[in-house]
């Protein structure tokens, strides 16, 4: 009972602008404010910038503040209020982290993805031009206009085993190639 008579007499001459009366009621409620915090907060640095945040303000708005209840009562909630809020602001602040990381992961796939491709077509275009030109000319109708080995032989009026023979003779020519570019790729990008 004398304290919260005493606090009333600290919140008084608080109101009048008395610093004193102001660093008597900081002392009294710094530690358990403190250590209320860091209980929900687990960090120390949170926990300081929350209670200077509270004393400020009830500084800086002595004059308006109503304190219905005791002045213990006032600033433990005021201090639940802050450090719900700073959870919710931090949860916020983590969500919004976390989705442009994940923005910027899922690009960064994407242009590497585009980037191997690119070498990878860039690779295979430089065998298929070393390709004999009938061999070149069946690989190309095959892979680049998705022709059958059908459709390819009645273009090129050759028989659809010829098209096959030519299609063999460059996927030999071409795999080996394209195997040590993707092994490369992989060991440069993983």
């Amino acid at each position: 009972m004398d304290q919260a008579i005493d606090d009333k007499a600290l919140l008084k001459h608080i109101r009048s602008g008395d610093p004193v009366a102001f660093e008597r009621l900081f002392n009294r409620y710094w530690e358990p404010l403190f250590a209320a915090a860091m209980h929900r907060l687990q960090s120390r640095d949170l926990s300081e910038d929350i209670l200077q945040e509270l004393f400020v303000d009830l500084w800086e708005k002595r004059d308006d503040i109503q304190i219905r209840t005791n002045v213990q009562g006032y600033l433990f909630t005021a201090l639940k209020n802050r450090v719900l809020n700073k959870i919710k602001s931090e949860s916020v602040r983590e969500k919004y982290e976390q989705m442009v990381i994940d923005y910027y992961e899922l690009n960064e796939l994407a242009t590497d993805h585009k980037f191997r491709l690119k070498i990878i077509r860039e690779e295979i275009q430089k065998e298929t031009d070393k390709l004999p030109d009938r061999c070149r000319q069946v690989f190309e109708l095959s892979r680049k206009q998705q022709l059958s080995h059908k459709e390819i032989g009645k273009k090129l009026n050759i028989s659809t085993k010829t098209v096959e023979n030519h299609i063999r003779l460059a996927l030999k020519k071409i795999r080996p190639k394209l195997k040590r570019i993707i092994s490369v790729l992989i060991i440069l990008f993983w």
